[in-house]
Formats: structure tokens, sequence, C-alpha cells
């Protein structure tokens, strides 16, 4: 069965576009080789042991100046435990390795340590370098409940129990460990596909300011087609990007998709997503000089607010309200949920959408104005 006229110049334009791309074997590679290389890195860097017995411990000094028992069982607790791995030094090794951060804080027993077992106040001092005080405050927590723990052996005995524990219960949905590796993919391949649309805008851009758009628009063909065509295959080569770089994750890192439904259609609404923003950036771009520079910016910008290099979860809740207002912000949200949240199709759904809303809204205002400059340009207004 023939496609109908119109249908048929958008995949005869979105063949020749097609075709352009894979003319250059080398771009081609590299454009499904640096989202992999970029994901696997940020995976790297954020990756952390899931074996508890692997479990990162803080770096950790103990200077001891009192030479009583009690103050050598505390010191031998904090060399036993789980929590932190510290060493024993003096106290001008400590500062001086403080001050590599190697480690950043340093527990002082000070001399008169042994009168805490008569209950009289003692303080233990901390030594930390200024940038550590999140390890400083590990480091206290670690230090109260160890040395608690030994007074309360030395005045009731060794079967004595704490009175209080502490139960952890997910709650909001599925009990699922963050996955560094799907995280790192879905955001940097998310990342690359608006980089992908921005090249795709670009070219567009450059083919309007010389002789291969004048040639198209004096033949028959409609604007309608000629973005539509732009579109698709952007759009289909960001689908073979998604494609390729996730199954890479999954074989080499151990990316699961959870939902495959899910996933699908919101990989479908992201590289809609970036087609659109490319025609954009065609649109109002003006010169190629200057719309890339503000397109790296801007997608650089929607990057890191949307989650994208970072988990959202270590944002600032001021910034987590803004990021509402982005694409990328609900594109992620969405591939953390297919992949290692495992979340319902409904909750994947919502994000898709509000993923494609972005895609309307910027195709419509890319045609709209393209169709402006169009009809000055005939009139020999541009």
């Amino acid at each position: 069965m023939t496609p109908p006229p119109f249908l048929g110049l958008v995949f005869t334009l979105a063949g020749k576009d097609w075709r352009l791309f894979w003319s250059d074997r080398r771009a081609a590679f590299l454009t499904f080789a640096v989202p992999i290389a970029l994901a696997s890195a940020f995976g790297l860097i954020f990756a952390k042991p899931t074996d508890a017995r692997a479990t990162t411990r803080l770096p950790l000094a103990i200077v001891i100046e009192d030479d009583g028992p009690f103050a050598k069982r505390v010191a031998e607790e904090l060399l036993a435990s789980d929590r932190c791995e510290a060493t024993i030094l003096t106290r001008s090794e400590a500062e001086a390795r403080i001050a590599d951060r190697r480690p950043s804080v340093a527990l002082v027993l000070p001399h008169g340590f042994e009168r805490l077992i008569e209950w009289r106040p003692t303080a233990i001092q901390v030594l930390h370098h200024p940038l550590a005080n999140a390890e400083r405050q590990i480091a206290e927590g670690i230090a109260m409940e160890i040395v608690m723990r030994a007074l309360a052996k030395a005045r009731f005995g060794a079967a004595v129990e704490p009175p209080l524990r502490t139960e952890a219960a997910a709650v909001g949905g599925p009990n699922a460990a963050f996955h560094s590796y799907s995280h790192s993919f879905s955001g940097m391949t998310l990342q690359y596909l608006l980089f992908w649309g921005m090249e795709s805008g670009l070219l567009l851009l450059r083919e309007r300011q010389r002789g291969p758009w004048q040639r198209l628009r004096t033949a028959p063909v409609p604007l309608a087609a000629l973005l539509a065509g732009k579109a698709l295959a952007t759009a289909a080569i960001a689908m073979l990007v998604v494609a390729f770089t996730f199954a890479f994750g999954h074989f080499a890192f151990g990316v699961r998709i959870q939902s495959w439904a899910g996933f699908g259609l919101l990989a479908l609404a992201a590289s809609a997503l970036a087609a659109a923003a490319g025609l954009l950036v065609a649109a109002i771009g003006g010169s190629e000089a200057r719309a890339r520079s503000l397109s790296i910016l801007a997608i650089l910008g929607v990057s890191m607010l949307g989650g994208l290099w970072l988990p959202a979860f270590l944002l600032p809740n001021w910034l987590r309200d803004i990021s509402l207002a982005l694409p990328t912000t609900w594109a992620m949200r969405g591939l953390d949920a297919a992949t290692w949240q495992g979340l319902g199709l409904a909750t994947i759904l919502r994000s898709t959408g509000i993923v494609a809303a972005f895609a309307l809204a910027f195709l419509t205002l890319a045609a709209w104005r393209l169709s402006v400059c169009e009809s000055n340009r005939k009139r020999g207004l541009a």
C-alpha cells in the first residue's frame, strides 16, 4: 500500500537525514560512544558496594592521651567498629594528616578520660579539617555511641543491653536500593539526546542559511513536511542511541529495566523532546555560533537542575521545587521509575505524559516561528 503523498514526502526527507547521519561513520560511532563513556564514568564515581561487609567506613584517627584501662577499652572498640576505619596516632601525627585530609577527623581521648567511669564530666576533643563538618558529625555520633556502651558495661556488667534500638522500614514505594549505574545511564542518555537534538537543529539552521534549504523551498514541498521529516529522523536516531546505550549498560553494569512498556513509551517521549528541542534551536537560534553557545548553556542547566548529573535527593529542597518546571526532571523520574526503582506503569505514564506535553509545546512553537520566518522571507522582510 502506497503511503499518502504527505507521508511519502516526510519519509523521503527523513531518509535523506538518516543517510546523511550514517555517511560519517566516525561521527556516528561517537554519537553512541560518548553517552556510554559519560554514563560509565558517572556510575563509577557514585557506585557504592552492596555487600554490607564492604560498606564504606569513615577514616578516623584516634589519639590516646590517657593510659587508663577505660581509655584503652574505648580505643579498642573504635578500632573494631564496622562504621569507621580507625588508626592510632599521636596528636602531632593526627594534626599533620588532617591538614592533608588523610583522614579528615581525629578523636582525642584526653588526660583524665578515666574519670568518666565515676560519672565525672569529661570531653572528647574532635580534631577535624575545616571542610570536613559532615565527617566530624559522624565521628561524634560514633564516639558517643561507643563510649556510652563501654561506660554501661563498665558500671553495670557485660550483660547489659541497650534499652533502645532503631528499626528501619521503607514506605511510599518499593524498597529498592539506589543503583548508580542505572541512574547515570538514564541521566547521561537524556543529556546526550538533548545535545543530539541541538546538533540536528544546528544542521537545519545551517541549511536555512545556505543553498539546500532554498532548493527545497522552491520545490513543491510543504514546510510541515520538511519539519516532520527532520523531526522523524532526529527522533529515530535518538531512539537508536537509547537502545544501544541501555543495552551496553545492561551487559556491562547490570542496568535492569523493570517496566519495558513504561521504558519504551518514555524513550519515545524523550526522543520526541530531543527532536522538538532541535527544531526550536533552528527556529529561534539566530546565528549558528550564538545558537550553539546558548543551547549548550541551556542543556547543561536543565541537566543539572533536572537531576541528570546527581540524584535528585542530593539537591536542596528549593532547587527540587524549581526543577518540577523542567522536562528533564520528569524524564529522569520516569526512567528511574522504569529501571532501578521498579515503580508501576501509572507512575511512569504520568512522567511520560508531561515529557510528551513539553515536546508538543516545543514543536508547536518551533513550527510557528519557522512559518513566520518563511513568510517574512517570501515578502522580502528577512
